[in-house]
């Protein structure tokens, strides 16, 4: 197992729970200052998460957008994370892709971040201002997938270039840059390419229209027309009930 000399390495070996499976074994320490942001998931149940908040691994881990969990202010978000650890058993682990974990990987570690970290959580709904992503009354016009792409999709201002993206991860791209969560209600599961050019300063109404910099808005059409011109989706504000993970209490794990 990979390790790093700088800092100090909490190795656990775990055994199998009536709960559900576990990994065999995780090695679980505070990531290296600047380390880039990553997690790989190898056959024979090797997953190697680095640079990540507690906040993110939750919410690949129990399948739940960054907006629905509450209660992971402070070090939840702030401290970065190196976890390595394997399940001998998954020999075969199902083709993914972010945002979120295979259920064969996810089971274990949800159960890994509820033993070291000592992870509380419990569920509720609650009434949230968002946007509701859906298909429009004429249908979508979203394409297949490139059949080589380069990567799901690239993204910079104004701009998104979509070779083979899922909704899943379409949605996770608008809940970093809209200015209210977006809710997936499309009910589409397939992957798909398009190409989406709009006015950036659009996806946060409630911003300045002109840049921090004082240029100009952009001539584009708001990333609303876009979406509904060029995919044939609806980007609509609304108050919709949401079933959100509360952290009920967490620990940063225990040296040996």
């Amino acid at each position: 197992m990979r390790t790093s000399n700088a800092l100090p390495l909490l190795v656990f070996v775990l055994s199998a729970s009536p709960a559900g499976p576990v990994f065999d074994v995780a090695a679980i320490k505070p990531a290296a200052a600047g380390t880039r942001e990553s997690m790989t998931v190898e056959p024979g149940g090797h997953l190697v998460a680095n640079g990540l908040p507690l906040k993110f691994l939750i919410s690949t881990a129990y399948r739940t957008p960054a907006f629905e969990i509450l209660g992971a202010d402070g070090w939840l978000s702030d401290d970065r994370w190196f976890i390595e650890a394997k399940a001998a058993d998954l020999i075969n682990v199902p083709v993914w892709a972010p945002p979120y974990l295979p259920e064969a990987v996810a089971v274990r570690l949800r159960a890994l971040l509820e033993d070291r970290f000592e992870l509380k959580w419990h569920r509720e709904k609650r009434q949230v201002q968002a946007y509701t992503l859906a298909v429009s009354k004429n249908g979508s016009t979203l394409a297949p997938p490139d059949p080589a792409p380069r990567g799901p999709m690239a993204a910079g201002p104004g701009r998104i270039e979509a070779y083979a993206v899922t909704m899943d991860q379409f949605v996770l791209y608008l809940n970093r840059i809209m200015d209210l969560p977006v809710i997936d209600m499309t009910g589409l599961s397939e992957k798909y390419r398009f190409t989406l050019q709009f006015a950036p300063e659009s996806a946060r109404p409630l911003a300045s229209p002109a840049s921090s910099d004082g240029a100009a808005a952009s001539s584009d059409p708001t990333i609303f027309d876009a979406i509904k011109g060029d995919l044939g989706l609806e980007l609509k504000r609304a108050k919709e009930p949401v079933d959100v993970l509360i952290i009920d209490s967490a620990r940063r794990p225990a040296g040996n």
